[in-house]
């Protein structure tokens, strides 16, 4: 190695510098270019939008008047209505039209169309309901004299026939007005006898004899009567006319087993008492609930047996009261229970004058028939009155008519949308409805079958119409 250079004042030999390569002296003048670069396209970007520096400026979106994609902003167009067109405007002696550029900015406008055609329609309301027996078909039995039950023939759940019996009733008043009737009829038999003895020995008598026996004999008959009577108030009807040349004996055999004489062949002979009283079924039906066992007090009053006719049943829908006006006796009614999947028709026969306190509803009862017993009492469901059928309304969907100054307005498609450089309009046009079902809403007056009406969307066209009429 070669001996160092000497120092200057005791620092060490300053370095020469070199010139540097073409490389080194383009990658030193990049970031000075790029600099300038932006600085010109700030400047040309500022110069196109007016220096704004809202959201909007520079390509952030479209400005706020900018039509959507696909068409231009549609137009109201507000002249003269045609001859015999004005009475169906929205404004009198208008004509009011909603204009697009082309069907695209129609699609664009999220605007449907559907026709106006002929259709059944239902108008019905729905409601919650319940299932309860009729009052007058449900019956609560008692014995119509106290005693102690003999023997019980039927339980709950067991079918009855009209007048079966249901069970025996031992009791003592019973035989004691068995006893009066047949004392009456004897007494009768005897006075008349007495009676005949004067009428035949003419000579040996006297009329005032006569007449007194002639008394007795009327007295006894009322004897008769009366007793007759008593026995038909419990039950055990009788007619003394079926007894009048029964000898005593055969009269008492036969009223000792009156009113059981059916139900008897199953008793012991020393069961077989004067003082049994049958507790028969008024109606055809099922036994809902029996109080009763063999062996026990039946008091005066007390029910035994609670028998239902379900053949028949009511069904109450709680209406409410804007929908309870058009509810009228006759009209049809349908009931499906929670859980079941048909629905049972029935008739309205009730429609209640007052709402219900808690639940502010009006009671509407119909009935139906349940002779297959698929509806059962204290049932939960929903039902519907149908007020009005129409087979072959007019009608549009609901989203078609919109409420515009107080009355119904459809937008009609121009009978021109479909040709070549046809219209692209919608005329506002004033209806009269009716009824409504579910999906559709009947039209009066105002459209004729085939016309083509906006759907949905027409929410659009009706702010158009609104904000271009502002003021008229």
């Amino acid at each position: 190695m070669g001996t160092p250079a000497p120092s200057l004042n005791g620092f060490p030999p300053a370095s020469v510098p070199t010139r540097p390569g073409p490389l080194r002296r383009l990658v030193r003048t990049v970031p000075t270019a790029l600099v300038l670069a932006g600085l010109a396209g700030a400047a040309y970007w500022g110069h196109a939008t007016g220096w704004d520096f809202s959201p909007r400026a520079g390509g952030a979106g479209p400005p706020a008047d900018t039509p959507p994609p696909g068409g231009e902003q549609p137009v109201v167009r507000v002249e003269p209505a045609a001859p015999g067109s004005g009475a169906d405007s929205p404004l009198p002696g208008l004509g009011v039209r909603v204009e697009f550029a082309s069907a695209r900015a129609v699609e664009a406008a999220g605007v449907d169309i559907t026709p106006a055609w002929p259709a059944p329609l239902t108008e019905q309301v729905a409601a919650a309901g319940e299932v309860r027996f009729d009052p007058g078909r449900v019956a609560r039995i008692a014995a119509r004299a106290g005693g102690v039950a003999r023997r019980v023939y039927k339980t709950a759940g067991d079918p009855v026939r009209a007048g079966e019996v249901l069970a025996l009733v031992d009791a003592a008043e019973v035989g004691k007005a068995k006893a009066e009737f047949q004392q009456a009829l004897v007494q009768t038999r005897l006075r008349e006898r007495a009676r005949d003895d004067l009428v035949a020995a003419k000579g040996a008598t006297s009329p005032p004899q006569v007449r007194e026996a002639e008394a007795a004999v009327k007295e006894s008959v009322v004897r008769v009567a009366a007793a007759a009577q008593a026995l038909a108030n419990l039950g055990l009807p009788v007619d003394p006319a079926d007894y009048r040349t029964a000898t005593p004996a055969e009269a008492a055999r036969r009223l000792r087993l009156l009113g059981v004489d059916d139900t008897a062949t199953g008793l012991a002979p020393a069961d077989v008492t004067a003082n049994l009283l049958p507790v028969r079924a008024p109606f055809a039906g099922v036994v809902l609930a029996a109080d009763v066992v063999a062996g026990e007090a039946a008091e005066v009053g007390k029910p035994l047996f609670e028998v239902v006719d379900p053949s028949r049943v009511w069904v109450t829908l709680h209406v409410r009261p804007e929908e309870a006006r058009r509810a009228a006796v006759g009209q049809r009614a349908f009931f499906r229970p929670d859980g079941g999947t048909r629905e049972h028709p029935a008739a309205v026969v009730w429609v209640g004058a007052a709402a219900d306190e808690a639940t502010r509803t009006v009671p509407v009862r119909a009935e139906a028939d349940n002779a297959a017993g698929a509806l059962r009492a204290s049932t939960l469901g929903r039902g519907r009155i149908v007020f009005r059928e129409e087979p072959k309304a007019l009608v549009v969907p609901h989203d078609a008519v919109q409420p515009f100054r107080g009355r119904s307005v459809v937008f009609v498609r121009d009978p021109d949308y479909l040709k070549p450089g046809g219209s692209k309009g919608f005329a506002a046009r004033v209806v009269r409805t009716g009824g409504r079902d579910d999906r559709n809403t009947e039209v009066l007056a105002g459209l004729a079958a085939g016309e083509v009406v906006a759907t949905k969307g027409s929410g659009v066209l009706l702010g158009e119409l609104t904000r271009a009429t502002a003021g008229r």
